[in-house]
């Protein structure tokens, strides 16, 4: 199957490609508001610092992320996630000038965060929604993959643009770029059809609550979505915080500087978009089949290899890249294509609600033990937890397969 089928869809090829400037700039303004956290104070801080800015930038997505999925479905994702890029694009404007005029401080810096993290509360629930509006069914895995892999393209591009830019032109130059960067999807959004079917509901209070708790209903009785989302959390708790901690275990353990950060997340990209590529050439109905269980194996044994050996950092990043990048498109499109329409964006809002604060809290509470028994020590504590959970996950399928063919 041809692995960029939806970009047959002009307006998610315009999306697409929007995306892939915003992304970009996404990653060069996390790269080099990581970097500036890990120069603001000294090496046993600056995890629990770097951590605390990811928690500020992801846990309000624990408080919002279900509410965006009602609004979602009240107002379409459209306006939602033009509201958030315009808001986004203020903030990055004001760190850009905040930098620019020397005057940033950590509290600043931390607000900005805290801001930010509470747009993408309702940017990831709307921007997953508004795809599979822009695409068909037979065509949402695939178009999921397509932006997993402008994703881990940016990724891959934006922490080492972020690395020569502060070597040759300084901070300001990166987030004025960053800034810039918001403006395409903006204008794309402004120009694209909304083809949202608007609820036909009466909105109140009152039916807002029924509607977040019609979704959770949903998702606690699909044994399949409680499965999915369970290995989410264990991923988002223990194996995000191997990229977001990742300024301070180049410091510390690599002893490199933002150069050699910027070369370890793009070969962390480099996997990741092979990975997509991979996923995106599968047959949808096979994708949501396959065990991610196996991903997370893998992933547990590269962050474990990665602080026993932090030499080996760079081909354990390029390994949890391709692992990384194949799990969020296998649980993503699995939890869109066992929703109904009425109920997708609640139940997309609680994948995000999981992921994004999930990931926030393991990276501050890591950050913060990172502090005490050093980086490397957090890592190996990761990957041991990913490796013991994906095997128990592993030999219990083993057994229920015994079982039912003894049963036969």
């Amino acid at each position: 199957m041809n692995p960029y089928r939806a970009l047959k869809n002009r307006y998610f090829r315009n999306f697409w490609t929007a995306q892939s400037i915003s992304l970009i700039g996404s990653w060069l303004d996390t790269t080099l508001r990581g970097w500036v956290a890990v120069n603001l104070f000294s090496e046993n801080k600056a995890a629990g610092f770097i951590g605390l800015i990811a928690f500020l930038k992801g846990f309000p997505s624990v408080l919002f992320s279900p509410i965006s999925g009602v609004l979602i479905d009240w107002f379409g994702p459209k306006n939602i996630l033009l509201y958030t890029q315009i808001l986004d694009a203020i903030n990055a404007f004001i760190m850009a000038y905040l930098v620019w005029k020397d005057v940033l401080s950590p509290y600043s810096l931390l607000i900005l965060s805290l801001l930010m993290g509470i747009t993408s509360g309702f940017y990831l629930p709307s921007r997953n929604t508004f795809i599979s509006n822009l695409v068909s069914k037979d065509l949402l895995p695939n178009a999921l993959a397509l932006h997993a892999m402008i994703f881990n393209v940016a990724r891959m591009i934006g922490p080492t643009i972020a690395g020569f830019v502060v070597k040759y032109y300084g901070l300001q130059v990166g987030f004025i770029v960053n800034a810039l960067s918001f403006l395409p999807l903006i204008i794309v959004l402004l120009l694209t059809p909304d083809a949202h079917t608007k609820s036909k509901t009466q909105t109140s209070f009152s039916r807002f609550f029924r509607d977040l708790s019609d979704g959770i209903r949903y998702v606690v009785h699909d044994s399949i979505l409680v499965r999915t989302f369970l290995g989410l959390t264990m991923y988002s708790l223990f194996g995000m915080p191997f990229g977001m901690l990742m300024q301070a275990f180049v410091k510390s353990a690599v002893k490199s500087d933002i150069l050699g950060y910027g070369l370890i997340m793009g070969a962390m990209g480099v996997g990741a978009f092979i990975g997509a590529n991979v996923v995106a050439s599968i047959n949808p109905e096979r994708l949501i089949k396959i065990r991610e269980d196996w991903l997370l194996l893998t992933i547990g044994i590269s962050v474990f290899i990665a602080s026993i050996k932090p030499e080996l950092t760079p081909y354990a990043a390029f390994l949890i890249g391709g692992c990384q990048s194949s799990f969020f498109n296998i649980t993503n499109s699995r939890t869109q294509l066992r929703s109904p329409s009425n109920m997708k964006g609640r139940t997309i809002s609680l994948y995000s609600f999981i992921n994004n604060g999930g990931s926030p809290t393991g990276t501050f509470l890591l950050g913060l033990l990172g502090n005490v028994i050093g980086i490397r020590g957090v890592y190996t504590i990761s990957g041991v937890i990913l490796l013991v959970f994906s095997v128990s996950r592993l030999l219990s399928l083993v057994n229920s397969l015994d079982r039912r063919r003894n049963t036969i």
